[in-house]
């Protein structure tokens, strides 16, 4: 007879055993199913498992089928969000001094450019845009996300962008002077009509003030859900970019993984001091080595110190932890501020700091730029795929441009990705690049706006025909090649990633030695042949600090064509200086 599959004998009787797909594990919570068939013999055995494995079978498929999430938990977590936001924002502008017209209207303009964002990510189903925060509600609702199929994560997402459109449209219309715009997610609308129509007529005329004061604590939101509401706030006010509200939403991962989900006030600083002496433990690595994918922070730790000595990674530095306190920190801020906690149980913590501000970040020196100049982007490569191996083929493209500009310019890697043929201009009949912040363009910060002389050893290399010519083929950026990626959609992500594999593939990687150090040399050798920082610190764009900040405004394009020219890399270049462009 053949072999019964799923079938099992024990004790003279038949048993029909099949184990539950990882998927639906957290359904079913249990690893396999197992039922008596009431039979030893095998051929009724046989039919009868038959019988029970379509039925399982089919029970697999319905459970696939059938969303876990309901409406009623889709229409309170578009409710808690909208009203989250709304509030919050309300609490903000009564404790706010009058806003002048510039202000005002920068403020509808930027809600509306919000909605139009998630309009469009919404259009183009980039339903992970709402990730973060469609997980952050969903765990208020108590949905455990580990179990949570992709299809219901995706129409939570799809939800989320929806209810962030009717949020950013009602921000912008109080700032129009609009205070009774209504939502137009039918969900949504139907929830907040129904907790109208619902609520006893004295609840609904009581002030915010005696709602909070008979709202038990346990009602309170919990810090999951604060969290997710507070980093798209930071974002959509623009105090946050994308990849800091990113590294923030794992800071609180953390928080929650070590100290539970609870409501703010039910946190104290005993929680925060628990959570710096687990996450300092922290390897390394623990973020991005497989070992430890799916792991508590406590099954991190056990894990790491089970290693032999000489394969575990050094632990996480202090700057690490102190960007962790920094994230949890602002929350608290906020909450304080809306008196949702009685204090910053963050503040006041100290951090170790093993090297000097100057120290942090190291620049090259003449000799590894020689060395890296050497290399086949600027001496010749193969071709367009083969950059690292010697040829005769020079391609004045962003991987030749880019570390040029930068030692030549102390300019910020995105500063440079995004340059337009535009805002390569002459004045004073010195040519500079306009650094400015119109749109699509990005900037640091205020002091990142300004003019940046060109160095003469890149008109000499040829920068000024770069632009020209496509400047002829009406080729807006000076860098097409350069794609959006990562969080916050920079020009330079990928060529972050590509310019650390050529230096280790070319053999001049160091640790600590990277893009951002080209503008450590540019402002050292600036330094170092006695240019008055003020005038550094308009070139690179950098804040001037102390009583000088309050006189010196800016400098003159000469003054910081002179500061530029200072720059001597001591490298020979001469052979680029008549090449043909490519």
């Amino acid at each position: 007879m053949a072999a019964l599959f799923n079938v099992v004998l024990r004790k003279a009787t038949y048993h029909f055993r099949r184990g539950v797909p990882l998927d639906l594990r957290p359904q079913l919570r249990r690893r396999e199913l197992v039922r008596s068939l009431a039979t030893s013999d095998a051929r009724a055995a046989k039919l009868r498992a038959c019988r029970l494995y379509i039925a399982s079978e089919n029970l697999f498929s319905a459970l696939r089928t059938t969303p876990m999430l309901t409406e009623a938990q889709l229409a309170r977590m578009l409710q808690d969000f909208y009203n989250l936001l709304l509030d919050t924002e309300n609490l903000c502008r009564l404790r706010e001094q009058p806003i002048d017209e510039v202000r005002r209207s920068g403020r509808a303009r930027h809600f509306g450019a919000v909605a139009q964002r998630a309009r469009e990510a919404l259009a183009c189903n980039r339903l992970d845009e709402a990730r973060f925060l469609a997980e952050g509600m969903l765990r208020k609702q108590g949905v455990v996300l580990k179990g949570l199929p992709p299809d219901d994560l995706a129409r939570a997402e799809q939800a989320m962008l929806r209810a962030g459109i009717d949020a950013a449209e009602a921000l912008k219309a109080r700032y129009e002077g609009d205070f009774n715009h209504e939502p137009r997610d039918r969900l949504l609308k139907m929830q907040l009509e129904a907790l109208d129509e619902g609520a006893p007529q004295a609840a609904k005329a009581a002030p915010p003030q005696a709602a909070e004061m008979r709202e038990p604590a346990t009602n309170a939101p919990l810090f999951s859900a604060v969290g997710a509401a507070f980093r798209a706030s930071q974002v959509a006010t623009k105090t946050w970019d994308n990849q800091t509200a990113s590294q923030a939403g794992a800071t609180y991962r953390l928080f929650v993984d070590v100290c539970g989900d609870q409501p703010l006030i039910s946190y104290t600083r005993k929680d925060a001091g628990r959570f710096r002496g687990l996450i300092e433990r922290l390897p390394n690595d623990y973020g991005k080595h497989p070992r430890y994918h799916d792991l508590t922070v406590g099954e991190i730790l056990t894990a790491a110190d089970a290693l032999p000595t000489v394969s575990r990674a050094p632990v996480i530095t202090q700057r690490t932890v102190k960007r962790h306190f920094s994230a949890l920190s602002a929350l608290w801020t906020a909450a304080v501020a809306r008196d949702e906690a009685a204090t910053n149980i963050f503040a006041g913590f100290r951090f170790a700091n093993s090297r000097k501000a100057s120290e942090q970040r190291d620049m090259w020196e003449r000799a590894e730029l020689a060395r890296l100049f050497a290399t086949p982007i600027w001496t010749g490569c193969a071709s367009a795929a083969r950059r690292t191996t010697p040829g005769s083929l020079i391609l004045r493209d962003e991987k030749f441009w880019l570390p040029l500009i930068a030692v030549f310019s102390g300019m910020r890697q995105e500063e440079i990705c995004q340059l337009h043929v535009e805002d390569i201009r002459q004045d004073e009949d010195v040519w500079f690049i306009d650094i400015n912040d119109r749109p699509p363009r990005k900037v640091k910060n205020a002091t990142a706006v300004r003019r940046v002389p060109i160095h003469s050893e890149l008109i000499r290399l040829g920068f000024l025909a770069h632009v020209e010519k496509h400047r002829r083929v009406r080729q807006q950026r000076i860098f097409p090649g350069l794609e959006p990626g990562g969080a916050d959609a920079r020009l330079g992500h990928a060529f972050t990633k590509w310019f650390t594999r050529y230096r280790r593939d070319v053999g001049v990687y160091r640790v600590g030695l990277d893009f951002h150090s080209f503008r450590h040399t540019a402002t050292t050798l600036m330094h170092q042949a006695g240019v008055v920082p003020a005038v550094i610190d308009h070139v690179t764009g950098h804040a001037t600090a102390g009583e000088t900040a309050r006189y010196t405004k800016r400098s003159t394009l000469p003054q910081l064509q002179t500061a530029i020219e200072t720059i001597a890399i001591g490298v020979d270049l001469s052979s680029l200086h008549t090449a043909v462009s490519s």
